[in-house]
């Protein structure tokens, strides 16, 4: 009797095995068929593409990736292609363009991929990042890659001036005193005393990006203020806000009150020159981009720190891309199974070589996390807030083309701050509202 339950036991549990294979075979059905991608990179950025699509293929013959590269025009045929319902499977997206997809319906909700039986954890990716690629709450890009904001310093230049290197508490009442110290004219004095000749600097504090309205959103953000509703539905009240006016204030301060930073003329007095690598500047406000190529640089020691922190605390945003999923792919399956491959799985390691990965195992497997010039970056992620061009479509068209074109009237002719930014707001309202009565169907 023993024996026979024994054996029913074995029966029954072959049972259950062989029902759950064919569930599972069920839930993910076999892949094949082609699957396009498009990108707009070319020459060495094609290679962790070329590395992924040759890796995933082995491991499923039965589907082929069509890599579609457009390195000029882009955007152009890509909307010609959503419009015509030719679009590729899965295609590239900047952060100009992540709530104008969505806006078209061009881009699929990945929330039930992701929850689905094919999908992943979201506690892999780095929260922050992975928020980028939501619009509404809902979530219609993973990320390819994507940089914050850092302040680069040099050592050899703070300590010749005496002058403690930033950390991670610094206050941008620190950096100003910083640069103050670390600018210096022809004579030698530096921009804390009183025979200094703003007229014959040849060492800036710091190199600051001018009008580029990303690069100066943390400093807003840091100080409680924003570019644009949080609904998006205008820029007045938001743009030309006390708290926006303030930040601003602080950063055209750093040009025209206290001359730390080199003006445009002054930057492109010096074109095709590296200002930071050569020792024209001693503090440089930029993305990661150019730190592997300073660590090249045999003479250059350096640091790295994120942006100080304003009234409000810290704050940081990112230059960012993604992928998504074509909302009218034929082959959504094998589509999506190559999507979270590139943007989750082996496919992520080979984008992480060439740029920051959202996927933190990969991340703290390449010693991001610990690296002295790379772990103060990573710590502030979790400072990153929303950029406007996920909030509206037109934060280009509109929002950034006039905050650009007025805060460049307050830097270049002394327009006072509020102003400008009374002006900037008004316009883009303006445009804004047009952009949107054209995108309404006519009832």
């Amino acid at each position: 009797m023993k024996k026979s339950w024994i054996a029913l036991l074995i029966v029954f549990v072959a049972i259950v095995a062989v029902a759950a294979q064919v569930a599972a075979q069920a839930a993910t059905p076999e892949l094949s068929g082609t699957v396009r991608v498009g990108s707009w990179e070319s020459g060495d950025a094609l290679k962790p593409w070329n590395n992924a699509i040759a890796s995933y293929e082995a491991a499923h013959p039965n589907v082929k990736i069509q890599l579609e590269a457009v390195p000029q025009d882009y955007g152009t045929k890509l909307l010609a292609e959503l419009a015509s319902g030719t679009a590729p499977d899965v295609f590239m997206s900047g952060d100009g363009d992540v709530s104008k997809w969505v806006s078209l319906g061009a881009v699929e909700n990945l929330d039930p991929y992701i929850s689905g039986s094919n999908g992943f954890d979201p506690s892999i990716l780095f929260p922050a990042v992975a928020d980028f690629g939501k619009v509404n709450g809902s979530t219609y890009y993973l990320t390819k890659d994507y940089s914050p904001l850092v302040v680069y310093y040099n050592t050899d230049l703070f300590k010749k001036a005496g002058v403690d290197v930033p950390t991670a508490k610094w206050t941008e009442a620190d950096l100003l005193a910083a640069a103050q110290k670390l600018t210096i004219d022809a004579n030698g004095n530096d921009a804390t005393s009183a025979k200094f000749d703003p007229t014959t600097i040849k060492q800036w504090g710091i190199q600051m990006p001018y009008t580029w309205d990303r690069a100066i959103e943390p400093i807003i953000y840091a100080n409680g203020g924003s570019m644009i509703a949080s609904d998006g539905s205008k820029f007045t009240g938001a743009m030309n806000s006390d708290a926006t006016v303030s930040a601003l204030q602080w950063y055209a301060d750093l040009y025209l009150k206290y001359h730390v930073t080199p003006s445009n003329a002054d930057v492109q007095s010096y074109s095709g020159t590296d200002m930071f690598q050569s020792g024209l500047v001693a503090m440089y406000w930029n993305g990661v981009w150019p730190l592997n190529g300073y660590k090249a640089v045999s003479g250059l020691n350096f640091g790295t720190i994120s942006p100080p922190s304003g009234s409000a605390g810290n704050a940081n945003v990112l230059c960012w891309s993604g992928f998504a999923l074509y909302s009218q792919s034929q082959n959504k399956d094998a589509a999506w199974d190559f999507l979270k491959y590139i943007a989750t799985g082996d496919g992520a390691k080979e984008f992480a070589n060439y740029a920051w990965t959202p996927v933190v195992s990969i991340a703290q497997g390449q010693g991001l996390d610990k690296d002295p010039l790379t772990s103060a970056i990573v710590a502030d992620l979790s400072n990153l807030k929303p950029i406007p061009d996920q909030l509206t479509p037109y934060w280009g068209d509109c929002g950034s083309k006039f905050f650009g074109q007025e805060f460049t009237t307050v830097l270049e002719n002394g327009v006072a701050v509020k102003d400008a930014m009374d002006k900037a707001a008004g316009e883009a309202d303006s445009c804004l509202a047009d952009k949107m009565a054209a995108a309404t169907p006519a009832s």
